[in-house]
């Protein structure tokens, strides 16, 4: 009630719909009837408010206790999108030319300029050097790093994080590409919802750094990331065998990826199955970068790897296809039937057991896993507690 007081207050002219949690307890007295009241928002600390509430017999319900109403001010913080700021305008507004989306960044590497939010200094140069952090471990770990300038833009709201977008490049988006985070040319924007979450961060500069929207073969520039990405995150490199591969290879035919409309993941386990099978992460690299460098694919795959790539499709098919028979004639019906045979995820990862091995069960969240009502624990978390002596 008092935020949408307090808007209402300033936006006459429109109307903004919200909400707000405010936390309450009451602290009852057993020898006298009142009681203390103590509120919080969600996150902070408990106000015990300095006053009694008396309490008396409710003439409704004789066993119950009623109170007079009672009025609380509660201090309330939110932030608003600078209201100069329209939320999409189609006027046009001069700005620099773009760089054409088929252009790959060129030029030493610089982070970071931040535009939006200029009233809240902190909160720029916090994306700013979570951004520096990625790059330096990424330096550190695995000798990466990208070309140009980055320019991260962020705002309080969706339609300022479309200001943005309009000033950068002169032209209006009718929607947002996400509302989280996505980038064009030196530009990467990234949303309220995720203006503090560090992978989302992370994430961005990994695309970037392997250049995935300007490569001439998408499933290489994809296939580098998530090799990067599973590594930066998970401390190790992925492997085919990991749950996230092995699930897209058996909800998806093997045959899209030769086609050209594979999932990312279906692309990923087809490069970390060439990986395994003929070489190395060297290997790799050497066909990743004479991609870059303009070199036919084909011809590069072979330079590479010591294989056609046409031969590199076929055995690739004939091993998901293998794959896949073998999930499925390990797959359970159930839930239940599968927690009897398998071990789940640990509570602490989600619980739960990968889609394909439960294939009949409904992934409500889409991560890839399904059943995350079924976990396992560690002995020690585990209490047991003895009702009584015949129990």
């Amino acid at each position: 009630m008092v935020v949408g007081g307090a808007i209402s207050a300033v936006a006459a002219t429109r109307t903004i719909e919200t909400s707000t949690t405010l936390e309450l307890q009451f602290w009852v007295s057993p020898d006298l009837p009142a009681a203390y009241v103590s509120t919080r928002q969600p996150g902070r600390q408990w106000t015990t408010h300095d006053f009694l509430v008396l309490l008396r017999e409710s003439a409704e319900d004789g066993d119950l206790l009623v109170s007079n109403p009672v009025s609380l001010t509660v201090p309330v913080s939110f932030e608003v999108e600078d209201v100069r700021e329209p939320v999409f305008v189609a006027a046009p507004v001069a700005a620099p030319p773009a760089r054409p989306l088929s252009e790959s960044p060129s030029g030493r590497a610089s982070c970071c300029s931040v535009r939006g939010m200029w009233d809240q200094r902190a909160a720029q140069r916090a994306v700013s050097a979570e951004m520096r952090e990625v790059i330096k471990d990424a330096k550190t770990q695995f000798g990466l790093t990208h070309e140009g300038p980055i320019t991260i833009n962020i705002a309080y709201t969706l339609g300022g994080l479309g200001v943005r977008y309009r000033e950068a490049f002169g032209e209006t988006l009718e929607e947002l590409p996400s509302t989280c985070s996505f980038q064009r040319g030196q530009h990467i924007f990234i949303g309220p919802e995720c203006r503090t979450d560090e992978t989302v961060i992370a994430r961005e500069w990994f695309v970037r750094a392997v250049k995935v929207p300007y490569l001439s073969t998408r499933w290489v520039g994809v296939a580098m990331f998530e090799y990067y990405w599973y590594w930066y995150i998970n401390g190790e490199p992925p492997s085919v065998r990991d749950d996230r591969y092995r699930s897209a290879i058996f909800h998806e035919p093997a045959t899209d990826f030769r086609e050209g409309r594979a999932h990312d993941d279906l692309m990923a386990a087809a490069a970390l199955f060439a990986i395994e099978s003929y070489g190395t992460f060297e290997d790799w690299l050497v066909f990743y970068n004479d991609i870059l460098g303009g070199a036919e694919t084909g011809a590069a795959f072979e330079a590479a790897f010591g294989i056609e790539l046409v031969r590199f499709y076929g055995e690739f098919e004939a091993w998901a296809a293998r794959q896949r028979a073998n999930m499925l004639s390990l797959a359970y019906g159930s839930c239940r039937e599968a927690a009897q045979f398998i071990a789940a995820r640990s509570a602490e990862d989600g619980g739960g057991f990968p889609d394909f091995r439960v294939p009949l069960e409904f992934d409500h969240d889409a991560d890839g896993y399904v059943c995350e009502g079924f976990s396992a624990f560690q002995r020690e978390d585990l209490v047991c507690i003895v009702a009584g002596e015949e129990e």
